[in-house]
């Protein structure tokens, strides 16, 4: 697959539109560095959304080995937050590698274009998520456009693509192929390359994909705002 070596990039950066999965996406991708032996930071610059966000699992990451690193009590709900100086640290300490979970509007490019500098070096890669069966996400038109106000807002250059799209446990084999066809559309009309895709690896045995071993094992980590973090699909990916 085209464009699978921003995967080994030190940090990556994962932008993209509400509901896209970014912070499922970066959990998978957290754990799946530590547990390949990796020393991982996972920040969460996801400030905006009340129903998804790290914070709510910091503990059980950190239980594994990852470490999270949120702004804390009520400065993590300001409108203009105060952010923790380990950001600034992890993204300088060449020993690890960080995952960041940007916010999927204006607000969340706003605040990872403050360390866009540290941003623009040879070892980060930035990530568009894609989810086509997300709202503001079925078009390329519409794609684009994100994609061009994300990189206008944070003063960064999305270098990749990843395909999350799914339906939950509503997902059909004919929703992936046409997921598929969809992205190889968006990367010959944006000349951007597809890096990967946020699979889960239960659905795709079941539906018979042969699994590609650049793909990102992707788990329900957190459930909707009303229920409580899924705990249980963390101590099971322990045993996979």
């Amino acid at each position: 697959m085209a464009g699978t070596n921003l995967l080994d990039r030190r940090v990556l950066v994962l932008v993209g539109g509400y509901g896209a999965g970014k912070t499922q996406l970066s959990i998978s991708l957290a754990l799946k560095w530590t547990r390949e032996g990796k020393r991982v930071a996972l920040v969460d610059l996801d400030l905006i959304n009340p129903y998804f966000r790290l914070r709510e699992i910091a503990e059980l990451l950190e239980d594994e080995g990852v470490e999270v690193i949120r702004p804390e009590g009520d400065l993590a709900f300001a409108e203009n937050p105060s952010l923790p100086a380990q950001i600034d640290g992890a993204l300088r300490d060449l020993t690890r590698h960080v995952v960041l979970d940007v916010g999927g509007n204006e607000t969340g490019a706003t605040i990872v274009g403050r360390y866009h500098a540290l941003l623009e070096a040879d070892d980060v890669a930035v990530l568009q998520v894609v989810n086509i069966f997300r709202p503001f996400s079925s078009t390329i038109a519409e794609i684009e456009s994100l994609r061009l106000d994300m990189e206008r807002k944070s003063h960064l250059k999305v270098r990749g693509w990843i395909n999350n799209s799914n339906l939950i446990d509503w997902t059909t084999l004919e929703d992936w192929q046409r997921s598929v066809e969809f992205m190889q559309a968006l990367v010959g009309e944006s000349g951007i390359p597809l890096v990967t895709c946020g699979i889960n690896r239960k659905w795709a045995e079941k539906e018979g994909l042969l699994w590609e071993p650049e793909w990102i094992p992707v788990e329900r980590y957190l459930n909707l705002g009303w229920k409580s973090p899924v705990k249980r699909n963390i101590e099971e990916g322990e045993k996979s």
